[in-house]
């Protein structure tokens, strides 16, 4: 897919950054304004309020993600992050230590 509309529920997000596709969100409730900020924030993506919500608006929006680089770039960027994450096994070894020894992971940036 070249683009992925979405009310921003973060399965959605997660599933089209893995395959570093860019977004347009349309949140509606719960988390999903804040996942939404965060697409925009990360600049995978743009986010159109539903109150704001038009054909034409979203038209706009639309062309706006597929015609700028940068959304499809920065996409791709979150995608490698994922791939480099270390993913189920990652989540699972931390999770291993934070019971075994009863403190807090602190991830090394290597600062």
């Amino acid at each position: 897919a070249a683009l992925t509309i979405t009310h921003a529920g973060l399965n959605t997000v997660l599933e089209s950054l893995t395959y570093g596709v860019p977004m347009v969100a349309i949140p509606i409730l719960n988390d999903q304004p804040g996942v939404a900020a965060r697409i925009v924030w990360a600049g995978a993506g743009e986010l159109l309020p539903i109150a704001r919500l038009t054909a034409a608006s979203l038209q706009s929006v639309i062309h706006k993600v597929l015609t700028q680089d940068s959304y499809k770039v920065q996409a791709l960027r979150l995608q490698s992050a994922i791939q480099n994450s270390g993913r189920v096994q990652q989540a699972a070894n931390i999770i291993e230590t934070v019971i075994g020894t009863g403190q807090p992971v602190v991830r090394n940036t290597g600062e």
